[in-house]
């Protein structure tokens, strides 16, 4: 048993960990079946605990969403016949219980490539664009549909960096573009193009190098823009604000010593509270994956403060390894969840004081978004597409809610309402 700034930590013989937050003051075990009871270390109801006093019956917790919580909206792919099939999955959160009883399965919507991001048309509901991280890759698809309506293709030159955002209208589509890795100068572009024929009318510079995530802000006029950097040239990773109409940078978030991957942000607002996904450089020969091996990082501004980087409890920092990969901020509760999964790691902290709540371990933790109703945070998987539910109130693992074979494999996932 580990002591994390004063939240103790049960470890499991199952491949994902419940540890209490600091504010709970309790520890529970979770396990990913319902074979493995949770362990409280208490003694029977009739007899006294440890210290001779009663033990408190543990609550069950369970999934009871309002009647709408969203449909779960991913990425995935998977290896058949030596050929790679890609795809996006729904997967209506309504009926959990029947995708933990496998009676339900998920909608495959067949795509050409493997997504990443997911962005959903602001007017039209049913209207998502996908990218693919450095690829050619990017469509659109009608959800009601069920099928692609049209492809992409990126500028001449260059690759689809991962991410792209609408305008608040709908009117346009804001894409990251940037040239091919191999070529080694990880130049940002954001490309504009024109929501009814996806024709290219402008673009703009992200203001630092190899971007990769962006959100529209300020009512519309403002994009926020991750740019990883370039350790050749000395180019910091940062987020950048740019004001759309003029085109012009008007603020720099910089991260020292790593790549800036993702962002989540409150009230759709520069001035609301930050988290940015950091990402760490891989040391000199240990190949491209060498900075799964090492610790991310997570940074946090609170509104109207300074932005700092998540270093404690060294226990748990020490298990965000690779890169810390997607965000979901829970606005009313001040709190942020963010996914490592070379750590196999998920953990909650308070977006306000800076401070750690709770882990879980939970095996390729990649997506994490919030249902509709806020009343629970959704994870994904990379393994076996599976899913955990945690309670947002109290970041208590909802056990029976777990399943696999959601059909969401990508890097993130959304909660949408279809």
């Amino acid at each position: 048993m580990a002591d994390f700034n004063g939240a103790h930590v049960d470890r499991s013989r199952r491949t994902f960990i419940a540890s209490a937050s600091a504010f709970a003051g309790l520890s529970m075990l979770a396990a990913c079946s319902k074979d493995m009871p949770v362990g409280n270390n208490e003694a029977p109801a009739n007899q006294p605990a440890g210290n001779d006093a009663p033990s408190p019956t543990p609550e069950k917790v369970t999934y009871e969403p309002s009647s709408r919580p969203g449909v779960l909206i991913g990425p995935g792919v998977r290896e058949k016949d030596g050929q790679r099939e890609h795809w996006l999955s729904m997967v209506d959160l309504r009926h959990v219980d029947k995708f933990v009883s496998k009676e339900a399965k998920a909608v495959l919507i067949p795509m050409s490539f493997f997504g990443h991001g997911v962005i959903p048309h602001p007017v039209e509901r049913t209207r998502v664009a996908v990218f693919s991280k450095w690829g050619p890759g990017a469509c659109e698809i009608d959800l009601a549909a069920k099928q692609v309506t049209r492809e992409i293709e990126p500028t001449a030159g260059r690759e689809f960096y991962g991410h792209g955002a609408w305008s608040k209208d709908g009117k346009t589509l804001y894409g990251v573009e940037a040239e091919p890795r191999k070529q080694g100068d990880y130049d940002g572009y954001i490309v504009i193009r024109d929501a009814d024929n996806m024709q290219v009318l402008g673009e703009f510079p992200t203001f630092g190098k190899a971007p990769h995530d962006c959100h529209i802000l300020d009512d519309g006029k403002t994009l926020a823009i991750t740019n990883g950097g370039a350790q050749e040239s000395g180019d910091l990773g940062c987020v950048t604000f740019v004001d759309i109409a003029s085109q012009t940078l008007l603020e720099r978030v910089e991260v020292p010593e790593m790549m800036a991957g993702h962002l989540a942000i409150t009230e759709r607002s520069s001035k609301g509270d930050l988290a940015i996904g950091c990402t760490p450089h891989s040391p000199p020969g240990t190949g491209p994956d060498g900075f799964k091996t090492i610790p991310g990082g997570l940074m946090l501004r609170p509104s109207g403060g300074k932005a700092a980087m998540m270093s404690d409890p060294s226990e748990v920092i020490s298990k965000m390894l690779g890169e810390t990969l997607s965000l979901a901020i829970h606005h009313e509760l001040n709190i942020v969840g963010a996914t490592n999964p070379a750590g196999n790691s998920i953990t909650f902290w308070d977006i306000k004081q800076g401070s750690f709540l709770k882990h879980f371990e939970f095996e390729e933790a990649c997506g994490i978004a919030l249902t509709l109703d806020k009343r629970y945070f959704i994870c994904t998987a990379r393994s076996k597409t599976a899913v955990q539910i945690v309670r947002a109130s109290d970041l208590a693992l909802v056990e029976d809610a777990s399943f696999t074979l959601s059909g969401v494999s990508g890097s993130h996932c959304i909660v949408y309402d279809v």
